[in-house]
């Protein structure tokens, strides 16, 4: 029974579902004609299915339109006109089911018009006249015609709608434009053109070029309108040394006179037409310039100078001002006197500038050579023919008689080993190869900012130390250079401490020292028994000759010089506490030295 209970539902349902009315657009096709750039308006409309309705475009709507999804409204201003034939309008209702449908549309054309407004811009007498009219709408291209009244002297292009031309007559031109699109249709407007009687006016400005005394000078002045030629006078006023072309319309001349000078020039036409304007002209002094020699006088590193700068031209009183003025110079701003003590030598470049009471400037470029007095003799104390290693010595730089400006010097370090690599412990207090100092103007000693000493190292050879002088810039450094030698001598080797360290299994003896000729050929250590036992030997001598070339030639120790650290491990078979270290020699091919060996 269930099977035909389930066949009889569906069948009614199929039955329940065949009934419904299907969705359909009624709207017709075509649709009503549109305009472009008109407002349009239509509303799509449908039946069946199950509402609401959703509507769209899918394909094919004039640009300018939109449809409404929801009321089916299609509206907008069209852009472009033409048949669209295939406007594609879908409609789907709340159950998702569609239908579609294509119109065609109509678009028109916008109206055509005259897009040119009076009042049209006036003409002049014997000047060109131009004067475009413009249309819109209708379909292109546009034919234009004078359709009634006269235009005189100016024709009418056709196609580009230019009325153009050389009015001969003054008065007043009325006339109808008409415009023909390529459709056929026809507009047209009335106009008017008031052509003006020629004006004669001078075009120069009243703003002139400026002109100089002794100086030569032309200014060609220009007149418009009128009916050339053209003649031209000075009607008031005048400018010295200055005169004026009839013709040729050139004030020209050389000016003798500085000042400001008004005058009114009038233009006449051939017609009897006039015009005047009044012009100012001004005309500056003789340039001002600078008359001292660009190269001045020589002067010496410390003494005083003095120098009294000239001028000529513009208008007196001068002001004076420099730029890049030695160090220790000044310029007296009224007068033009440099003075003060130089304390910079070289040949000097600096600017000086001087300015009248108009504000007139001269500017020049000057050189001045500034010499350095003779250096005395230069000594270099502190340091001792033959230094030993490992020590500091203080320095001293002395002048033989006093320098008048400050000296700053550099003291530059140099070694020279009797063998292998240099040695990095030799070195100023401050650090590094090179110190600076200084000794002051009046002096004859040095002073320097750190420490100035000098620290040797611990390998044999010479350690030179030479100096740079320096003077207002200048390098004063007498030939040859100063310069000291110390020699750090050849020697046995030299223990500074010989430490014992005991172990579970024996003990190590650590030896810290230097040999100047990088060379440690062999070590002896000397032992004794404790209280109540005895050694099978008292004495061990270890070969080193090996052992320290190869730390010697390494650049990697360079740094360290000659010093060393050996540490020599022995192993106890019994009790290692009997056993007593006393004293360790060490021995280079120069000497031995011996150490006791502490605990």
């Amino acid at each position: 029974m269930k099977p035909s209970f389930h066949l009889i539902s569906l069948l009614c349902l199929t039955a329940a579902v065949g009934a419904a009315q299907s969705l359909t657009i009624t709207t017709g096709s075509p649709l009503p004609t549109a305009t472009v750039g008109q407002a349009y308006t239509v509303t799509f409309a449908a039946s069946g299915g199950a509402p609401p309705y959703q509507w769209t475009a899918p394909q094919g709507l004039p640009s300018g339109l939109a449809l409404d999804a929801a009321t089916g409204v299609l509206s907008g201003k069209p852009t472009a006109s033409g048949l669209f034939s295939q406007i594609s309008i879908q409609v789907t209702d709340s159950a998702q089911h569609g239908a579609t449908a294509v119109f065609s549309l109509t678009i028109n054309p916008a109206p055509l018009t005259i897009t040119t407004v009076p009042p049209l811009f006036t003409g002049i007498v014997g000047t060109l006249y131009v004067q475009t009219f413009s249309a819109s709408g209708g379909v292109t291209p546009y034919r234009w015609s004078i359709l009634s009244g006269s235009t005189g002297d100016l024709k009418l292009d056709a196609n580009s709608g230019a009325l153009q031309g050389t009015p001969l007559t003054a008065g007043t031109l009325s006339f109808t434009i008409q415009v023909t699109d390529n459709a056929g249709t026809q507009v047209s407007h009335a106009f008017t053109v008031t052509i003006n009687p020629p004006t004669l006016s001078i075009t120069t400005s009243t703003a002139l070029p400026s002109g100089g005394v002794g100086v030569s000078y032309s200014q060609t002045f220009a007149a418009t309108g009128g009916t050339p030629p053209y003649t031209w006078s000075v009607t008031q006023g005048s400018v010295p040394g200055l005169s004026l072309s009839s013709s040729q319309a050139t004030l020209s001349g050389t000016p003798t006179t500085a000042g400001t000078f008004p005058f009114t020039l009038q233009v006449a036409d051939s017609a009897g037409l006039t015009a005047t304007r009044t012009f100012s002209l001004v005309i500056a002094p003789a340039a001002l310039t600078i008359t001292s020699n660009t190269q001045l006088p020589d002067a010496g590193l410390g003494s005083p100078y003095s120098y009294h700068l000239a001028a000529s031209g513009g208008v007196p009183p001068y002001t004076w001002s420099a730029n890049g003025l030695p160090t220790g110079l000044s310029i007296d701003a009224a007068s033009g006197l440099i003075s003060g003590v130089l304390n910079a030598a070289g040949n000097l470049s600096f600017t000086i500038r001087v300015v009248d009471s108009t504000a007139a400037s001269a500017v020049g470029l000057f050189h001045l050579n500034v010499s350095l007095p003779s250096l005395s003799s230069v000594q270099i104390s502190g340091l001792p023919t033959a230094a030993s290693p490992k020590q500091q010595y203080t320095l001293q730089v002395a002048l033989g008689s006093a320098y008048p400006v400050d000296l700053t010097g550099q003291a530059i370090l140099s070694f020279t080993p009797e063998s292998g690599n240099g040695d990095g412990s030799i070195q100023f207090a401050g650090g590094g190869l090179s110190t600076s100092f200084t000794i002051a103007a009046g002096s004859t000693t040095s002073t320097s900012a750190t420490m100035f000493a000098l620290q040797t190292g611990t390998v044999a050879g010479t350690i030179t130390v030479s100096l740079r002088l320096q003077a207002g810039g200048v390098d004063v450094t007498p030939s040859p250079a100063p310069t000291v030698t110390t020699t750090i001598a050849r020697a046995a080797p030299v223990i500074t401490s010989a430490t014992l360290s005991r172990n579970s299994g024996g003990f190590n003896i650590v030896v810290v020292g230097y040999s100047t000729v990088r060379e440690v050929t062999q070590a002896v250590y000397n032992f004794t028994a404790a209280s109540g036992q005895t050694l099978q030997t008292s004495q061990i001598t270890v070969p080193l000759d090996t052992l320290f070339s190869a730390w010697y030639q390494d650049a990697a120790n360079t740094p360290y010089g000659s010093q060393f650290v050996l540490t020599q491990p022995f192993t106890i078979q019994g009790d290692a506490s009997s056993v007593l270290p006393q004293t360790v020699t060490l021995t280079n091919r120069t000497g031995s030295v011996t150490a006791n060996i502490t605990q």
